[in-house]
């Protein structure tokens, strides 16, 4: 019975402490290769639905950015986007945009729509997650001059 219960107390604090784990998390915007760091934390760490909810959210932040830069006449880098970013959580991240939510619950309906829609694998398991083993696509790299590089195969 101890041995359960010291299983069991185990198995808790390994899925709490990979619970904090990505909620500690922050985007390094200090250079590419700092970000490029930090997006790799967050893609081990994050479920595939919040992969993709972040992935949405990053794409939202680049648009509303080269957005106000066309708007100011200016051009929209890749450092002030990484800038923007610095420092900025999952929760800060997904809510850049629409600090209602409202954009990430759509995002997540999203998610939840195209996972049940997926086919099954060839050996017959469904596959829940369109992004299983990265970060959803991220940006166009026509839009983001040095954004599309910054996670491996992240065009669209």
């Amino acid at each position: 019975m101890l041995k359960l219960t010291v299983a069991v107390l185990a198995i808790a604090l390994a899925s709490s402490a990979s619970a904090a784990g990505w909620r500690d998390l922050r985007v390094d915007g200090s250079s590419e290769e700092a970000f490029v760091k930090s997006l790799e934390a967050f893609k081990e760490q994050l479920s595939s639905k919040r992969r993709y909810v972040f992935g949405e959210a990053l794409k939202d932040i680049w648009i509303q950015g080269e957005k106000a830069a066309q708007a100011e006449q200016r051009e929209y880098t890749a450092q002030a986007y990484y800038a923007q970013l610095d420092g900025l959580g999952y929760d800060e991240v997904v809510t850049y945009t629409d600090p209602t939510g409202k954009k990430a619950e759509q995002y997540r309906e999203q998610y939840a729509y195209y996972a049940s829609r997926v086919a099954p694998s060839p050996i017959g398991e469904p596959v829940t997650s369109p992004w299983p083993d990265r970060l959803p696509p991220v940006v166009n790299e026509k839009q983001c001059r040095g954004c599309g590089r910054a996670i491996e195969g992240a065009t669209r």
